[in-house]
């Protein structure tokens, strides 16, 4: 009797897990507009070199009961805080994502400052060499930053600053966050390695949202620095 064998296809799905040890390329871009019709983001900008990234989502649950048993568990998405430690800010860098003022060399605070919407974009490497990248689609930085100066002992003890925010789900379509881990790209999934070249040049999409939502991308440099007035957006609607 003759064995018969069949062809495993080499597009097959394999689940890869791999262990994160390291994160950099961290971007944030403006949210210029965030309605039930239309999201438009800038241009994204490289922030600073990221030290560390706690991101932590939060979710509510209530339980019904009827029959006395458990009739159903109600769960709801509630945000999504962010805290970033980076190397060094600069005062541009605070204008950009605190709403300060930033003018012919002074940086001046108000307490009337209204950090901007804004996504943020950055990547995770894996201890295989292949990292996870990552969009935020909305939040805000309001919490401010957390600055630490200590005095030369000897010799130079360099500080960083961390800096705390606030994200959740656009008003678009309720989604808040897109990722895509190349450990488990198979040849089938050509628009997330074509999403993965361009990754940081503007906030991506998963294509059926962009196809549904008719979205397109204007050409600009705006980077939020003084005297810039290009505003480089990416428009869902």
């Amino acid at each position: 009797m003759e064995e018969k064998r069949t062809k495993i296809s080499e597009t097959v799905e394999k689940i890869v897990r791999s262990r994160t040890c390291g994160c950099k390329d961290l971007y944030v871009a403006l949210v210029l507009q965030n309605t039930a019709t239309q999201y438009v983001t800038g241009t994204p900008r490289k922030l600073s070199r990221m030290v560390k990234a706690k991101i932590d989502e939060k979710w509510s649950s209530e339980k019904i009961y009827s029959d006395d048993e458990t009739e159903e568990v109600i769960t709801a998405y509630e945000g999504t805080d962010v805290e970033l430690e980076v190397n060094a800010l600069a005062p541009q860098d605070r204008a950009f994502v605190f709403g300060q003022r930033y003018e012919n060399g002074y940086l001046v605070k108000t307490s009337n400052d209204m950090a901007p919407e804004v996504a943020i974009g950055w990547r995770e490497r894996k201890l295989n060499g292949k990292y996870e990248f990552k969009w935020l689609f909305v939040g805000k930085f309001a919490e401010g930053i957390s600055d630490e100066a200590n005095t030369k002992e000897g010799k130079l003890s360099p500080t960083t600053k961390s800096i705390k925010g606030s994200f959740y789900e656009r008003s678009l379509d309720n989604q808040y966050e897109i990722s895509v881990d190349e450990s488990n790209l198979i040849d089938e999934y050509t628009d997330a390695k074509t999403a993965l070249a361009n990754w940081f040049s503007a906030v991506q999409e998963y294509p059926d949202s962009v196809e549904n939502a008719g979205g397109s991308t204007e050409d600009g440099t705006g980077d939020g620095t003084e005297g810039s007035t290009g505003d480089g957006t990416t428009r869902q609607q």
